[in-house]
């Protein structure tokens, strides 16, 4: 925030000493800034060291609380507080929350850039004695040394460091002044109640520690430690551009069942992801009440946590020195004997439908018990509706799992890993276009992306967290997941004329792509993920030269767009030389490899297949769905190049039957067993795979595509070119639905009335629209405002 004619005096309060100048105590560095003043402010913690070996961090580590006193003199006029804190932090000024905010900062690849949060404070300051508070949590900079998977320990991937936090207030009184609070040595720091706090396996809180009125200006800190100057971490401070996370929706319990004695479980009614408040009485100080989560339960209907144990780690030793033998996630509170008690968690999140609650003499009452879930707070952008009740479930199911990872990285679940996957994020991007606006969300992951590549090579994940799986060596991640990058890129330049980013990480894909080639000269990529949980696998050499195939394309693509055209023919024709490698290597008449589903489509969706060949390509791929009645063999991307395929080549009928589909595998399949969000897998979990997972959310695009009817165009630029053509399939009478592009509301309504459709378009200034007339068999062109045909 800035104030104009305010800026005739500044003091900076250093030191115990208001309204005195000075820099004695401070460090010599300051923190790194991309933008914004921080002059005079610098990272301070609690002074504590990191444990010495691994067990030590499963140890008590009471998270950090710190307070400010100051005094405001005079009328205030106006007042601003930037900050940042990590792992996560919550702030409040005389006791006032900041914000709704949760999980704040943004989570990052700290070494490069740690994002900060501006708030308007005047409103909660006060002439006179002020306080400004601010607790941390560990969150993703100070993780546990969980062996995930029994190998892989974030903290030799990840930049860590004990919690800490940045901060500068400006205060602009009514006579011009300008005063300004900045994190030092003057602060004062104490351990708070929240003993441990671990994204992965939760909270203890013991609530005999908690301190009224710590927050509020008048307590006696003198028992409290100054807070220490640290070095913080290495990346530069950058405004937080992309949408924090909030409360999105919040439910009480369904059912509340009591096992025996003092053990009772909470069905909350869905799978989701956010955290749980518990109203639990009165009881004696001292005494424990436990919360273990889960999604599913077992037989006895005790919770079955297993799906959303910490990287697998489900055996003795397996998660390294001092680690649980299972690392599930669970709260502990232990009760402050203070009359009525709640609970809350402040500085992680569940995934899970179901709480197993121990320690509590009587169950609580449903209304007791609180679902709070949290998400990434990105706008809503469509309504869909249709005559299938399945297919609205689905849509439901779809949206309930996005949601779920949506934490300021789009994950790939919301409990065993929370990991920003590339092909979770490719094989859903324009689904979750469809239904939220993702712009700031998607510009911000494509940055994470951009900042871990700092040899050249994207990574896996980002941020990066370690694991690198079947790329090209060191940290390099797979193509197939990679791909991530450009996807991104072209989506938000298509739905949302964002030119500025492919402008901004242009020269890293090109990077990339030319390293790629020198990688591989034949063109041909050795290895590759592949088509990740498809029934019928399809070779990782053949999906990832198909990956570099559109990588080169869309390389060439965003040359063309910033007017360089030498490098726009240097990538077709490097892109037209893989399409010829593909077709030596791999395509024989038609048949891309052994003829499968996957197979057949990594070829027809890419236009990796002769044109000449491209018909008898189709009927193999309708031979193969006949072959399998109807049902589809696919993964994280066959899954949405099959539906898209289908849907494009005048088999729209055998999309939706696809779709529509109840046995195994699918979607309705998936209903049937009780999902309430989208499993990792078509088959029923075995106890490993999540069940709160988004990369076969990717029906979500078919629904708005072509049961809508609602495309961009291929040369769109901020949707200012669409086609609307709805495909009446299995069964369909009618349809209706909403996009909110960037230019306004698209509206599409069609119902079929004896074996005519209806259909009704409503295009906001700015949009033109290609639409088929199923009627008259005919393209006409629609400008904006209302049409019926």
């Amino acid at each position: 925030m800035k104030f104009p004619a305010c800026h005739a005096l500044f003091i900076i309060l250093i030191g115990a000493v208001a309204g005195k100048t000075g820099t004695a105590g401070l460090p010599e560095t300051v923190p790194a800034s991309g933008t914004g003043d921080w002059s005079g402010a610098v990272w301070i913690g609690d002074g504590s060291e990191q444990p010495s070996s691994d067990a030590g961090y499963y140890a008590d580590d009471p998270a950090p609380q710190f307070r400010k006193t100051f005094s405001a003199p005079r009328a205030i006029r106006a007042a601003s507080l930037q900050i940042a804190g990590l792992g996560f932090y919550e702030a409040s000024i005389n006791g006032r929350p900041l914000s709704d905010n949760a999980l704040a900062p943004l989570w990052t690849p700290y070494g490069q850039r740690v994002l900060y949060d501006t708030y308007d404070v005047a409103e909660a300051l006060k002439v006179g004695d002020n306080v400004l508070s601010v607790s941390l949590g560990n969150g993703w900079y100070n993780p546990l040394p969980l062996r995930m998977w029994g190998r892989f320990n974030l903290r030799d991937a990840l930049a860590v460091g004990r919690p800490c936090l940045v901060a500068k207030l400006e205060i602009c009184y009514e006579d011009g002044t300008v005063e300004t609070v900045v994190s030092d040595a003057s602060w004062r720091v104490s351990g708070g109640p929240l003993l441990r706090n671990s994204l992965y396996l939760g909270e203890v809180y013991d609530a005999r520690r908690e301190t009224p009125g710590w927050q509020q200006a008048g307590f006696d800190d003198a028992a409290w430690r100054p807070a220490v100057p640290v070095a913080g971490p290495a990346g530069v401070l950058v405004p937080r551009t992309a949408p924090p996370v909030r409360v999105r929706e919040t439910w009480p319990a369904a059912a509340v069942h009591t096992l025996r004695a003092g053990v009772h479980v909470v069905d909350l009614g869905r799978n989701f992801a956010g955290q749980v408040r518990f109203r639990l009485g009165a009881g004696g100080a001292g005494e424990v009440v436990t919360f273990r989560y889960g999604e599913l339960l077992h037989p006895d209907g005790t919770v079955n946590v297993l799906t959303g144990v910490c990287g697998q780690i489900k055996r003795a030793g397996m998660g390294g020195p001092g680690a649980p033998d299972v690392a599930d996630q669970r709260d502990v509170y232990i009760r402050s004997g203070r009359g009525d008690e709640h609970y809350a968690q402040r500085f992680t999140w569940h995934g899970c439908r179901y709480v197993q609650i121990e320690g509590l003499a009587a169950p609580p009452a449903t209304s007791d018990v609180q679902a709070v879930a949290l998400a990434s707070a990105v706008p809503d952008a469509c309504e869909f509706e249709c005559s299938s009740a399945l297919f609205n479930d689905i849509h439901r199911l779809c949206r309930q799992t996005f949601l779920s990872n949506l934490f300021g990285v789009q994950s790939d679940c919301p409990a065993r890993e929370r990991f920003g996957y590339g092909a979770d994020i490719a094989a859903t991007t324009e689904a979750l276009i469809f239904n939220f606006d993702m712009r700031q969300f998607y510009a911000k992951s494509v940055q994470d992306f951009a900042d871990e590549a700092t040899d050249g090579w994207f990574t896996e994940t980002a941020p990066f967290v370690g694991i690198a799986d079947r790329g090209f060596g060191g940290r390099s991640g797979p193509i197939g997941w990679t791909v991530a990058v450009p996807v991104m890129m072209r989506d938000l330049y298509r739905y949302y004329g964002d030119r500025d980013v492919i402008a901004r990480h242009y020269d890293a894909c090109a990077r990339y792509v030319r390293l790629v080639q020198q990688e591989c000269p034949e063109l041909i990529i050795p290895q590759c993920i592949g088509d990740h949980e498809a029934l019928e696998k399809a070779p990782e050499t053949l999906t990832g030269t198909a990956h570099f195939y559109q990588w080169s394309r869309l390389v060439a693509e965003f040359a063309a767009i910033l007017g360089k055209p030498g490098d726009a023919r240097q990538f077709d024709e490097l892109a037209e030389a893989i399409r010829q490698a593909f077709q030596r290597q791999f395509v024989r008449a038609g048949k891309v490899g052994e003829g499968r589903q996957g197979e057949q489509l990594f070829g027809l969706y890419h236009d990796l297949i002769p044109a000449a060949d491209r018909p008898a390509a189709l009927a193999m791929l309708r031979d193969d769905l006949a072959e399998h009645d109807g049902a589809l063999t696919t993964g994280i991307y066959g899954t949405k190049y099959l539906l898209e395929v289908l849907s494009t080549e005048d088999a729209a009928e055998l999309a939706g039957a696809v779709v529509s589909r109840r046995a195994f595998p699918g979607w309705g399949y998936m209903l049937d067993n009780n999902a309430t969000t989208l499993w990792e897998t078509w088959r029923p979990s075995d106890d490993v795979f999540s069940q709160n997972h988004p990369m076969f959310g990717s029906v979500e695009e078919w629904f708005m595509k072509h049961v809508l009817g609602v495309s961009p165009a291929r040369d769109a630029v901020g949707f200012d070119k669409i086609t609307i053509r709805p495909c009446p399939v299995a069964g369909l009478t009618w349809a209706r639905g909403t996009y909110r592009s960037v230019r306004g509301a698209v509206q599409v309504e069609w119902q079929l009335k004896d074996a005519r459709m209806e259909l009704s378009v409503a295009l906001p200034p700015g949009v033109t629209a290609r639409v088929w007339l199923a009627n008259g068999e005919k393209w006409i062109e629609a400008g904006p405002g209302e049409h019926a045909w």
